[in-house]
Formats: C-alpha cells, sequence, structure tokens
C-alpha cells in the first residue's frame, strides 16, 4: 500500500466514508442526544483510522463536553471531498493532508495557525528529534505530525534461501550506477526465468521470467519516495534545491539521470517488471508474497500486512548506500495533522489534535495497530516487540528512528507537479523519451512549484 503517495486504498462503504462515532460531517458545532459537542476528523487511512479511533474513548473521558467522530474517505474522493467543503464552508474540524496539499490550503487560508495556541497552552510531546510540528513558507506552526513512517527493502525469505542469498547480505546492500554494487548482483541471484534459470546464469531468458528480483521502479510521484529517492539520494542527490519548500527539483543533476538509467535497465533486462506487466487488481504486497517479485520498496505501515501474513516469511531491511562513501538516505514522513481556519469548534479541534500526540493516544493507537509507527520511541520498542513476537524483525526500522530521520520535501502546488512529471517518468520507462527530458522535467518543476 502506497499510502504516502495516496494510491490503492480500499474502496469504504457510506459513500466512500466510515465514520466511527458521532452524528454530523459538518463542522458547525453539532451536539449529540448526550449533549456533547461533535468534532469532525478526517483521514483517507485505514490503518490511521483504526489507531486514531483507539484514542476516542480516552479523549472523551478527558474532555466530557466533546465526541470525536472519525470519518474515512477514499484517496480518489478524499481531497476532492475536502475542498468541496472547504468551499462550501463545511470542512472538517481537524483533518489529515499530504505535503502534496497542505502548502496549498496554507495559502489558500484553509488551515489555522496553531503556534500561538501551543505557546499559550505550554503544548509538548515526547517525540524523537526529527519528528517536528508543521511549518510553512513563513515559519509559522500549522500542524502536527502524529506519527512517523520511512521506508525499507521488503522480501520474500523463502526465496532468498532457494536462491542462495543470506539476510544478512540483504541487511547490506550497497549500490553504484556503474554495476548496480551488491544490491545489483543479488537480484540478479533472485530472478529466475521459466525454465528455473537465474539472472546471474548463463541461459538466463530474460522475456520469460517467473520471478523478478525486483519491483517496478517506474516512479508513481516527483520525488520517487518508493522508487528512485534512496538510490539517488545515497548518491548525495536531493529532491529539491531548498528544504523544506523547493523551488525546484533537480531532475537534471547527473547522479539523477544515471540513478534513472541502471533503474530503467533492470526492467529493460528482465529483472524487474515493465510498465503494465501485473493488473491493476494485482497489488505490490501481493507481487511479493506470491513469489512474482523477490524484492521491493514499500513503506513502514506495510509491516502490519507482511507480518500478518501466515504462509510466506518476509523479512524488511534498510535501504541501499552508496557503495564508495556508505551514504545512505532515510527520509522520514508521518501523518500530518491540522485544523480547518473555518470551524466553528475550534477550542474541540485543538484538543483532539494535540491529543493525537500525547502519550495516552500514542500508547493506545500502536497497541491497536502495529502499522502505527509513534514518535516516542519508548512506545514504538513495544510495537517492534509485538511485530517481532510475529516472526518479524523489524530493526531497520528501529535503527532509522536512532539515528536520525531526515525531513522530506513539501512542494507548492503539488498535485499539478504530479499530473506535470509522473507521466513523463512512465514515457522515460518505455523509451519513448531520453535522458535530455530531465532538464526540461527540471524547468517544468521550477514552472509549475511557482504557480499560485
Amino acid at each position: 500500500m502506497q499510502r504516502k503517495s495516496l494510491t490503492a486504498l480500499v474502496a469504504v462503504a457510506l459513500a466512500g466514508a466510515t465514520a466511527l462515532t458521532g452524528c454530523s460531517s459538518s463542522s458547525g458545532g453539532t451536539t449529540t442526544a448526550g449533549g456533547r459537542t461533535v468534532i469532525n476528523y478526517w483521514n483517507w487511512d485505514p490503518n490511521m483510522v483504526t489507531a486514531m479511533g483507539a484514542c476516542v474513548s480516552g479523549f472523551e473521558q478527558a474532555n466530557p463536553k466533546y465526541t470525536v467522530k472519525i470519518s474515512r474517505y477514499n484517496v480518489p474522493d478524499y481531497f476532492t471531498k475536502l475542498t468541496a467543503n472547504f468551499v462550501a464552508g463545511n470542512a472538517p474540524d481537524v483533518f489529515q493532508a499530504s505535503g502534496q496539499y497542505y502548502p496549498t490550503y496554507i495559502a489558500q487560508h484553509q488551515i489555522a495557525e496553531i503556534g500561538p495556541l501551543l505557546k499559550q497552552n505550554g503544548y509538548k510531546n515526547n517525540f524523537a528529534k526529527g519528528i517536528d510540528p508543521v511549518t510553512g513558507t513563513d515559519g509559522k506552526t500549522y500542524g502536527l505530525t502524529v506519527d512517523w513512517n520511512a521506508t525499507g527493502i521488503y522480501y520474500n525469505k523463502d526465496l532468498l534461501a532457494k536462491a542462495g542469498v543470506t539476510e544478512a547480505q540483504i541487511q547490506d546492500l550497497t549500490w553504484n550506477p556503474t554495476d548496480g554494487g551488491t544490491f545489483g548482483k543479488v537480484v540478479k541471484a533472485l530472478t529466475v526465468d521459466e525454465n528455473g534459470v537465474h539472472g546471474d546464469k548463463p541461459g538466463f531468458d530474460a522475456k520469460h521470467v517467473a520471478t523478478y528480483g525486483f519491483q517496478l521502479m517506474a516512479p508513481q510521484d516527483p520525488n520517487g519516495s518508493q522508487t528512485f529517492s534512496s538510490f539517488a539520494g545515497a548518491l548525495g542527490w536531493k529532491a529539491g534545491d531548498t528544504f523544506p519548500y523547493p523551488t525546484q527539483i533537480p531532475y537534471a543533476d547527473p547522479r539523477f539521470s544515471e540513478t534513472m538509467k541502471y533503474l530503467r535497465s533492470l526492467s529493460d533486462d528482465g529483472y524487474a517488471p515493465k510498465i503494465g506487466e501485473f493488473g491493476a487488481n494485482t497489488s505490490v504486497e501481493d507481487q511479493l508474497t506470491s513469489g512474482k517479485v523477490a524484492m521491493m520498496i514499500q513503506g513502514s505501515w506495510d509491516v502490519a500486512t507482511f507480518s500478518g501474513n501466515t504462509k510466506v516469511k518476509v523479512g524488511v531491511a534498510p535501504l541501499v548506500k552508496d557503495s564508495k562513501t556508505g551514504n545512505r538516505l532515510i527520509q522520514g514522513g508521518g501523518d500530518l495533522e491540522f485544523m480547518w481556519q473555518g470551524s466553528k469548534n475550534k477550542d474541540g479541534a485543538y484538543k483532539w489534535l494535540t491529543y493525537m500526540t500525547s502519550d495516552a493516544c500514542q500508547k493506545a493507537a500502536a497497541q491497536a495497530n502495529p502499522a502505527f509507527f509513534s514518535g516516542i520511541p519508548a512506545v514504538f520498542d513495544t510495537t517492534a516487540k509485538q511485530v517481532a513476537a510475529k516472526g518479524m524483525d523489524i530493526s531497520a526500522f528501529s535503527n532509522y528512528l536512532k539515528s536520525g530521520l531526515s525531513a522530506g520535501a513539501n512542494y507548492s502546488n503539488g498535485a499539478g507537479l504530479q499530473t506535470a512529471v509522473v507521466p513523463v517518468f512512465q514515457q522515460y520507462w518505455e523509451h519513448q523519451v531520453g535522458d535530455s527530458v530531465f532538464k526540461q522535467l527540471q524547468e517544468k518543476s521550477k514552472e509549475t512549484i511557482g504557480q499560485k
């Protein structure tokens, strides 16, 4: 599930929404039969709905004036519906938004500044360094990060064993764009054609592959969160000229083009699928557990999915590091939560927003769903132990948190950037355009990000 790129979420009932409690979808201070004021909270992620749903009881006990209604909308509908409700003056009191969209919402004055409230109420949390409140381009605070996430390399343990690849090798993969490093060697060894010949052996048939060593790497978002970012990042490339709000993305950088050429070659040479090879009904998770793909980059939110699989043993390893320098880029993200500027219930909205980062809520959320990675180290350690009890070692993620996370880029006009850039990546993967397109894409990113 590509949670941060906002794809592949399961459709839900009730006209696309699931309501956990309460009785109204408006943000007008509606009250229940018991006299409690309803706080409306929207989210698109089923893992977060489960996690935050576990916090409602504790919140309502601590705040008897309020009740929380959580609504989840399928991603294709979420932002359209949110925008429509902004216009109608009927948006939720508190809502989740991604780095693609929230800078635009701030510019449109739809998100309330919370910095003064945090200071006035002496707000603090016990989160690890780097899991910070959300600031705008003006330096003001507009939202809170309520958990953290990152990506890792998930692998099918059975396929590793059959190929003679050890887990120790997977846990320490090096990479470079010239020969692929140990990463390239492992990918070839894990690839198997329909005659049982491995990709690193004579006679391998690249046109008839039964198991690919790695996933399709054609990017699905402008910063390649689950594709090129870790590879180019290991070489020192960054997805922006300034952080956290870039004015352009340096696609013309030779380190980027070298990375893209190498990753595309995996599909060209039969070590990774081609675009469209698997139908829309085959999820990336299914590709791994069915044996069609041996390794893939997925998010920490997939820990619950893979650790709960009783048929296939799945492990997770750190992202690749540069063959020469040992540099590894670990970009952290998180669920970003905001208050609507037009809310008629700002007191309740603020209380719910900040409660989500409290020790009580973080513990309840982590207990309810192991896909919820708490920003509080002690709580996360408990999650790691829960997952380990199911047979999955997630020390790769534990080490990320200990060593520190790098913040990703947030783009103004992120939706426009997605539309402008991703189709060109697809064309590049299919050899419809060449390396010269990256200079054009960098200019396009500058133009698109700068649009108001």
